[in-house]
């Protein structure tokens, strides 16, 4: 008899172009499931194609069991998603490219839309790709996160690079170890 493995699930969130397809793709021992499709609407300047759906990846944990990862968008058409992934979630990453010109734009969306749920669990920011202006980036985000009351990391990373992903993850699960308080900590602020 096979033993039993537990599964745990991460999610992605963030405006389209941010690398959560990107990320999942890096980090999946299966081969990805992603929902790309050609863009047709205002993202055809921006890039190709679009998730239409979610991503889906694995990582195996060997004996730990298995990381479910979700890539999912933060626009508010498609808020119904998280609620699908929401059961037995360990945690979210919230996605900022610093090299779009609307990044903050973009993350005010994703925290209009999901600010409430990402109060509830563990959360990470991850600034993702390099830009001049990247100090001014992290600065803003700071300041957004306090306007919504959110009170989590918040760090530089290039998604692509496995040790920085490794980082946003060792976030999470010492969120989790020491007891997450974030209602407690907003209501404070």
């Amino acid at each position: 008899m096979i033993p039993h493995r537990p599964s745990f699930k991460i999610a992605f969130i963030g405006p389209p172009g941010v690398g959560k397809t990107t990320c999942i793709r890096a980090l999946s021992d299966v081969a990805p499931v992603d929902t790309d499709v050609e863009s047709t609407d205002e993202l055809i300047h921006m890039k190709p194609t679009t998730t239409v759906a979610f991503d889906y990846g694995e990582m195996d944990m060997k004996d730990d069991g298995r990381l479910l990862l979700y890539g999912l968008p933060g626009q508010a058409r498609f808020s119904y998603m998280y609620s699908i992934v929401r059961e037995g979630l360990l945690g979210t990453i919230v996605m900022v490219d610093a090299e779009a010109p609307d990044s903050l734009e973009g993350f005010k969306e994703t925290l209009d839309t999901h600010a409430a749920d990402l109060r509830k669990a563990p959360c990470v920011v991850a600034v993702n790709k390099n830009s001049p202006t990247i100090k001014n980036t992290l600065l803003e985000c700071q300041r957004i996160m306090r306007a919504y009351r959110l009170t989590v990391p918040l760090l530089h990373v290039d998604i692509r690079q496995m040790n920085d992903v490794g980082l946003l993850f060792n976030l999470l699960f010492t969120q989790l170890e020491y007891g997450f308080e974030q209602d407690t900590l907003a209501t404070r602020i």
